[in-house]
């Protein structure tokens, strides 16, 4: 029972946040490709000066959401051209791929969009799906679901690097989460403080045995 709340508490405490910026390079995610291991957060940033937004989506139907699960950021509505107050955060699941746009206008077919866990073979690739967007029709959901829209917490987003290697992972549904899996770059980084967590569980559950 010990070694098991133990090995519970030992994942929470070792997962990454990875920061995705949303519109800072104008009409792109970046990075757009990442890897995430499961129980790991992908944390969207939003810039201005256009609104955008964040949809999880499948590879079959670029531009639209997800059929199963996912997730919906709702569109941020920018602070001038600079970053807005609150991210985006999702809880990754799984380490299916998953690909993701962003719905305001023809931000999609523009090439807004972006993979968590890319496949390390076949067709299904960041390319393929960008290629497929540029004559599809954009949808949104009605509401926001499968993450968390508010203030950035400091000590998340400071312990974030972003587009170095990682491996994170997506979850789906409307619990908050993103779901899919592959290969990928992304920023991922333990924080120092999580580090002070982990010690301390360790010294606690070794004082209780």
């Amino acid at each position: 029972m010990k070694s098991t709340t133990l090995l519970s508490l030992i994942s929470t405490a070792s997962a990454a946040t990875i920061r995705i910026d949303v519109g800072k390079e104008g009409l792109t995610f970046s990075p757009d490709t990442v890897t995430a291991q499961r129980g790991d957060v992908l944390e969207y940033h939003f810039y201005g000066p256009l609104p955008h937004s964040v949809v999880q989506s499948d590879f079959s139907g670029p531009c639209n959401p997800s059929e199963t699960g996912g997730f919906y950021s709702g569109t941020v509505i920018p602070n001038g051209n600079g970053e807005n107050e609150n991210v985006f955060r999702v809880t990754v699941n799984s380490t299916s791929p998953i690909f993701y746009y962003c719905p305001v206008q023809s931000h999609c077919q523009a090439g807004m969009a972006g993979v968590v866990n890319p496949s390390s073979s076949g067709s299904e690739t960041l390319d393929a799906y960008k290629s497929a967007a540029q004559n599809a029709d954009t949808s949104a959901p009605a509401e926001v679901f499968g993450g968390v829209l508010g203030p950035a917490e400091d000590d998340a987003s400071s312990s974030t690097t972003s587009g170095t290697t990682s491996t994170p992972t997506p979850t789906g549904g409307n619990n908050g989460g993103a779901s899919g899996g592959g290969n990928g770059n992304a920023g991922s980084a333990l924080t120092v403080s999580a580090v002070g967590v982990l010690c301390g569980i360790v010294g606690v559950v070794l004082f209780m045995i």
